[in-house]
């Protein structure tokens, strides 16, 4: 049980931090950070909304991450 506690927390507070980080490379009303992966020309707009899907993908994985460790979590520690 203490191996389940230990992989269930690492990937609690790794889900945790990438979802923090994520969270702040998207785009606001300015162009945000995921606007410099892209480039900032007409040709690049297209590669700039590829790396905002892709950026979107990994900010539902890490919070669908995070809540199901959290749950298995509150089971856990019951």
């Amino acid at each position: 049980m203490d191996i389940l506690k230990i992989i269930v927390l690492v990937f609690f507070f790794a889900s945790s931090l990438s979802m923090i980080i994520f969270v702040l490379l998207h785009s606001g009303k300015g162009g945000g950070m995921s606007s410099l992966f892209g480039g900032a020309s007409m040709a690049g707009a297209a590669g700039t909304q590829i790396v905002q899907k892709n950026l979107d993908r990994l900010t539902i994985v890490s919070a669908v991450t995070f809540v199901i460790s959290t749950i298995l979590l509150i089971f856990i520690y019951k």
